[in-house]
C-alpha cells in the first residue's frame, strides 16, 4: 500500500522549461553575428527569447537600414515595441530592458513589400544590469514628490523610464542633475509620443527641467544618456506635482475678469503653456492689453476677435465688438534646457470710444470751408472717415505734416459708396497736399488709416475748400 505522504520530501519541483512559440527562432544572447536568409518571398522572420530580470538587451540589425519593421511582443502578445531602423543608423539597435524574469519575448521582424530579398546580418547581446527599463510599458514606477529619484546610464544609447500616474490638468515638472553633459529628458505618452524634449545640444549641460500639464492617465519620463561610452556616475531627478494649471487654456475654460479690470497675474506654468482671459468690456471701445514677465523672456498676448499682431509682441491693442473679449497669453515657445515657472502681469487699459468711424455712413462731418482736425488710430485695422459736401467743379484742399523716415498716414477719398476717387498726393514744403476737384455736387468722404505700425497715435490734417 502507498503511503499518501510519501511524496512530501522529495525536494523542489523544477518549473517547466519556458515554451518557445511555434514557427519562432529561439535566440540565445551572444556577441556573436547571427545571419538568417530572407529573400522576397519571406514576408517576416519571427525569433523569441527567454528573458532573464533586471537584463538589458540589444538587437543590432547590421547591413539593412530600411524596409522592415521590427515588433516586440511579450508572452501575452502585447506589443512592447515597434520601430523600422533609422536611415542614419546602421548598425540599428533596439534597447530592451525592465523585462519579466523567465518570461518568453517574441520578436517579429516583418518585411516591406517593395524591399528586394537580402539576409539579414544581427546580434543579440545581453549587456549586463539594468536599473530601469527601456520601454515605456515595462518603466519603472515613480510617485510625484520631494524624494530625489536615482539611475545611472549603465550602457551606451539606453534610456531609463519612468511611469507615474496623473491627474488632469494637473502641471508636472521635473528637474534633474546628470553626472555629464550629454543627455536627454523628455516626457512620453503612448498616444502621443516622445513631447517637452530638452537635451544637451547645442549646450554642454548638466542640469535640465521642464514641465507639462496633463490631460491625465499614465505618463512616462525618458532619461537617456548619450554619452558615446557609459557614464560610471548617478543622475537625480524630482518629480513634482505642481497642482492645477492656474488658468484655463481653452476658450471655455477661460478666466473671467469683470468690467474695470487694470491688471491680472499667473504664471506661464510649463512650456506650451496659453492662458486665456474672458475680459468684459463695452462695445465701441479701444483697448490696450500688455504682459509684463518677471524675467528677460517675451510674454506674448493675443487677443481675439478683432485685430492680432502677426508678430511676437509683449502688447496689443483692439476694439471691442461685444460685451466680452478674449485675451491670451503665451511664453515664445523655445524649449529651454532648464524650465522654470515665470510669472507675469497683464495690464489692461481703457483706451476710450472710436473718436472717427470707420464707414462713410459714420463718417465725421467736415464743416469748412477751413477746419484743422485732430485725430488718433489706434490699430493697423482703424480708420478715420470724414465726410464733406461739395460743388461740381470746386477744388477741396487736404494737408497734413510730412514724416521724415517713417512713412505717411494713408488718406483716399472716396465717394459715398466707398468707390475711390483719383486724387494725386504731393509732398509740398513740410506737408503733403491732397487736391480734390468734385465731379458732381455730393458728399463725399475722406478716408485715413495708419498703413504702417508706426503711424499709429495722434495725427492732424488741415482741411480747406479753396475758392474757385
Amino acid at each position: 500500500m502507498t503511503d499518501p505522504d510519501a511524496g512530501s520530501d522529495a525536494g523542489p519541483t523544477e518549473p517547466p522549461p519556458p515554451v518557445i512559440p511555434e514557427g519562432h527562432t529561439l535566440l540565445t544572447p551572444s556577441a556573436e553575428r547571427q545571419t538568417v536568409a530572407w529573400d522576397a518571398a519571406v514576408t517576416s522572420i519571427r525569433f523569441a527569447f527567454v528573458a532573464r530580470a533586471g537584463q538589458h538587451y540589444d538587437f543590432a540589425a547590421e547591413g539593412r537600414s530600411q524596409g522592415y519593421v521590427l515588433t516586440l511582443r511579450d508572452a501575452a502578445a502585447v506589443t512592447l515595441s515597434q520601430s523600422g531602423p533609422s536611415k542614419s543608423g546602421v548598425p540599428f539597435t533596439w534597447h530592451w530592458s525592465g523585462l519579466s524574469d523567465g518570461a518568453v519575448y517574441t520578436v517579429e521582424l516583418t518585411q516591406e513589400s517593395y524591399a528586394a530579398g537580402e539576409s539579414l546580418s544581427f546580434r543579440f547581446v545581453d549587456q549586463g544590469p539594468d536599473d530601469h527599463g527601456d520601454l515605456p510599458l515595462a518603466a519603472t514606477p515613480w510617485v510625484p514628490s520631494e524624494q530625489p529619484l536615482t539611475g545611472r546610464g549603465e550602457h551606451a544609447g539606453e534610456q531609463d523610464t519612468f511611469a507615474f500616474e496623473t491627474v488632469a490638468d494637473h502641471v508636472y515638472a521635473i528637474d534633474c542633475a546628470f553626472p555629464t553633459g550629454d543627455w536627454q529628458l523628455s516626457f512620453f505618452k503612448l498616444t502621443e509620443g516622445y513631447y517637452s524634449v530638452v537635451g544637451s545640444f547645442p549646450f554642454t549641460q548638466t542640469r535640465a527641467a521642464t514641465a507639462i500639464r496633463s490631460q491625465g492617465g499614465r505618463h512616462v519620463v525618458s532619461i537617456q544618456d548619450r554619452s558615446p561610452a557609459p557614464s560610471s556616475g548617478t543622475y537625480s531627478c524630482v518629480l513634482r506635482d505642481m497642482g492645477l494649471d492656474d488658468h484655463g487654456n481653452l476658450l471655455t475654460t477661460a478666466t473671467q475678469l469683470p468690467r474695470g479690470t487694470t491688471s491680472a497675474q499667473g504664471k506661464l506654468d510649463y512650456v506650451e503653456d496659453v492662458d486665456v482671459f474672458d475680459l468684459e468690456v463695452v462695445p465701441g471701445r479701444f483697448y490696450r492689453v500688455s504682459c509684463t514677465l518677471e524675467d528677460s523672456k517675451p510674454c506674448i498676448v493675443h487677443a481675439k476677435p478683432g485685430f492680432e499682431q502677426s508678430t511676437s509682441r509683449p502688447g496689443v491693442t483692439f476694439e471691442a465688438g461685444g460685451s466680452l473679449h478674449t485675451v491670451w497669453t503665451q511664453g515664445d515657445g523655445v524649449v529651454p534646457a532648464q524650465w522654470r515657472a515665470l510669472p507675469y502681469t497683464l495690464q489692461f487699459e481703457d483706451l476710450g470710444p472710436d473718436d472717427h468711424g470707420n464707414f462713410p455712413f459714420t463718417a465725421t462731418p467736415l464743416t469748412g470751408p477751413s477746419q484743422t482736425v485732430r485725430a488718433h488710430l489706434f490699430v493697423p485695422v482703424d480708420h478715420d472717415v470724414f465726410s464733406f459736401e461739395t460743388t461740381a467743379g470746386q477744388r477741396y484742399q487736404f494737408s497734413s505734416p510730412w514724416r521724415e523716415g517713417q512713412g505717411q498716414v494713408r488718406s483716399i477719398v472716396t465717394n459715398m459708396s466707398g468707390v475711390d476717387q483719383e486724387v494725386p498726393r504731393a509732398h509740398i514744403g513740410s506737408n503733403w497736399v491732397q487736391t480734390f476737384t468734385a465731379p458732381t455736387t455730393g458728399t463725399y468722404c475722406i478716408n485715413f488709416s495708419a498703413d504702417v505700425d508706426t503711424n499709429l497715435g495722434e495725427y492732424t490734417f488741415q482741411f480747406e475748400a479753396l475758392t474757385p
